[in-house]
């Protein structure tokens, strides 16, 4: 059963992300499947930031795809802003950033930022280009090509692309996840700046317990394969949150709790 005694969970008609009764599988080889996700319910509302977390193979990323309309479920419905997601990728509604960063390694900064337009036959935006490369304190590289940046700066490049087309939703799988930690926390900190400036609908995966409290309005906690959540927590810290908000009392308990909840017997197999 999901507990959300403690969190703001939107009803039906508030949610600008509706996954609900989700059964997702996969075929691993000729006649046998993998069911990823099973009864698998999450709600987002609009201008809400949701951080999904769960141990590796509990189908995280998938729920991710499903919403970027990637993917298609079994069974059960998948409406972003009460449409098929495919509808609003089609109107440059939805924006992703994955681990991988995915830049062109020929195109420089800027023409990677605003790739997105030329994707879709239009001509580019360079003072929204321009204006994206100052949000995430690039100015000065627009002429660089990504093996010319560190992976601090390549991740900032591919958020600033998931923003170029003005999206109303920004799905998050892991962007952080492959960067030391020192690089990883001052980056939190700045796409918590970045979503303040913009409040997009976001939704992060991430296998840190305390970037998912540093960053999410909520956080969402998934069982082992075929994943469903679990859990659901408020983070009830003000914003903008700076990283002393991790030394306080309620930061610690909410921790442990989210921790314990991973650490159950529903721990994930790997895939």
């Amino acid at each position: 059963m999901v507990d959300s005694s403690t969190n703001g969970t939107p009803g039906l008609g508030d949610r600008a992300i509706g996954l609900r009764d989700v059964t997702k599988r996969y075929e691993v080889r000729r006649g046998e499947s993998v069911t990823a996700l099973e009864g698998f319910d999450l709600g987002v509302g609009d201008g809400e930031f949701v951080a999904l977390i769960g141990p590796s193979g509990c189908g995280k990323s998938t729920a991710l795809r499903l919403a970027a309309g990637l993917e298609t479920a079994e069974s059960g419905s998948v409406a972003v802003f009460g449409a098929p997601p495919g509808r609003t990728v089609r109107e440059g509604g939805i924006g992703m950033a994955f681990q991988d960063h995915a830049l062109m390694p020929w195109l420089s900064v800027e023409s990677n930022i605003g790739l997105p337009f030329r994707i879709r036959g239009e001509p580019r935006d360079q003072a929204k280009v321009a204006e994206l490369i100052a949000l995430v304190g690039l100015t000065g590289f627009e002429r660089a090509r990504p093996k010319h940046l560190s992976g601090g700066m390549r991740q900032r490049v591919s958020i600033a692309r998931s923003l170029v087309l003005g999206p109303r939703v920004l799905l998050l799988d892991e962007p952080f996840g492959a960067l030391d930690a020192v690089t990883r926390r001052a980056l939190n900190l700045e796409l918590q700046h970045l979503w303040s400036r913009q409040q997009i609908t976001t939704v992060l995966v991430t296998h840190s317990v305390e970037e998912a409290l540093l960053l999410g309005d909520r956080v969402a906690v998934m069982s082992r394969r075929p994943g469903r959540v679990i859990l659901e927590v408020a983070a009830p810290f003000e914003r903008p949150r700076h990283k002393a908000v991790s030394h306080t009392d309620e930061f610690k308990r909410l921790h442990d709790q989210l921790v314990a909840a991973l650490d159950e017997p529903t721990a994930p197999a790997e895939l």
